[in-house]
């Protein structure tokens, strides 16, 4: 199982995904948090979108993959291998 950050497949999709949690974190502790955060997962992370991630796991023979939970840049997954 997989829990993590996700992108979208779809640009204009994934901009607007981006754009939400990048409102979330300023409402949360300003717009230096947001720069923060946003930054920190710029150099730390780096996010696939969740179709991306099945097929990978699905090349490598899992037997089953899952999509457990999928909201905005957030996901959780998993297999059978």
């Amino acid at each position: 199982m997989i829990s993590d950050l996700i992108t979208q497949d779809t640009e204009l999709l994934n901009n607007y995904t981006w754009e939400r949690y990048g409102d979330y974190l300023e409402g949360l502790n300003g717009k230096e948090y947001r720069q923060k955060v946003l930054d920190y997962i710029a150099k730390e992370d780096s996010p696939r979108s969740m179709n991306y991630q099945l097929d990978l796991m699905k090349q490598v023979e899992f037997s089953k993959v899952e999509i457990l939970h999928k909201n905005m840049c957030f996901g959780a997954f998993g297999g059978i291998k």
